[in-house]
């Protein structure tokens, strides 16, 4: 497996305090992604001819709009397809949205993921609510960019697809827009601040068995580490079990991605999922969604898991007696 998708978070900084935020992203936050290591990620998975996608996201990415148009317009002539993730608090007006999108997609911006939900609310009301997202929308889909409005919902939840499906068309706009639903992850400022009914077991029950997120997507954090993944622990104590190395280390992000073919944990998750883990460990242990299986063996089971580096060459040749295709 060689990643798809390259995200930087270019920065944890935020001007929302959302109480779901599984990154635990704020206004205090002050740390973002050094411009060297920016534009060395983006050049350097050139050579990596899976990745097809550039994430900027966060926190709140447009905050640095500087190295943000900087990097949309690298990853532009690179040939990738470009995606900027942000809560639209810059799209007060139509005019304002309008001009702010239009230079980026001048730079090279393809999609636009815009973050609205009941938790974003409170906090967008400052800059002009739920009409800047009507603003932000309607200006990406006139630039011609692909659109998507992600929303997390709880028990009770106002703002979903549907209402957000009748606020568009009540403003007129035709085009398709996407739409994404997720539920809250018991991780990150969430865990401080929400009651336990908030945490829904996922519906799907993707929370068992393979984890094809993991390697999907390649994580730099604003420090320049480099993660195997890009879910809900990256700005957490569990963060190290995902680091792979960083950028800050002068390594090749090619190279980075043949160390994480050799990461036993990597491909643990991807082809068996957290579960298969905590049945090697011997715990039993229940969660709800496969990112909190991780938050828990980077926290509190990290002790027993680094005792199973050990077996790093048994779990391997069990995986190739099953010829699932490990690399050579």
């Amino acid at each position: 497996m060689i990643p798809q998708s390259l995200a930087f978070l270019l920065t944890y900084k935020c001007n929302f305090l959302c109480d779901h935020c599984s990154v635990s992203a704020g206004p205090e936050c002050r740390e973002a992604l050094a411009a060297d290591h920016l534009r060395r990620g983006i050049e350097e998975a050139y050579a990596l001819p899976s990745i097809r996608v550039v994430v900027f996201t966060g926190g709140e990415p447009t905050l640095y709009p500087d190295l943000l148009q900087a990097g949309i317009n690298l990853a532009h002539e690179k040939g990738f397809v470009t995606r900027l993730v942000t809560n639209a608090w810059w799209a007060k007006t139509p005019e304002k949205a309008y001009h702010f999108l239009q230079n980026l997609r001048a730079a090279g911006l393809d999609e636009l993921n815009v973050s609205f939900d009941d938790f974003h609310l409170p906090y967008l009301e400052a800059f002009g609510g739920e009409q800047n997202v009507v603003n932000a929308v309607r200006a990406a889909t006139a630039l011609g960019m692909t659109v998507l409005v992600g929303a997390v919902l709880h028990p009770g939840a106002r703002i979903r697809t549907s209402y957000l499906r009748q606020i568009f068309q009540s403003a007129g706009i035709q085009q398709e827009v996407k739409f994404l639903e997720d539920f809250v992850f018991p991780l990150g400022r969430a865990r401080q601040k929400l009651p336990a009914h908030f945490y829904i077991s996922d519906p799907e029950k993707r929370e068992q068995g393979a984890c094809r997120e993991a390697g999907q997507t390649l994580a730099v954090l604003p420090d320049g580490k480099v993660l195997f993944c890009c879910g809900h622990i990256v700005n957490s104590r569990a963060q190290a079990i995902l680091t792979i190395d960083s950028l800050a280390s002068g390594a090749p992000l090619p190279e980075i991605v043949a160390r994480m073919q050799r990461n036993v944990l990597y491909w643990w998750l991807h082809l068996e999922g957290p579960e298969a883990v905590y049945d090697e460990l011997g715990v039993e242990k229940r969660f709800q969604r496969k990112c909190e299986a991780c938050f828990y063996l980077g926290t509190a089971y990290r002790r027993k898991l680094q005792a199973l580096a050990v077996r790093k060459e048994e779990v391997f040749a069990r995986w190739e007696g099953k010829k699932v295709g490990l690399p050579a």
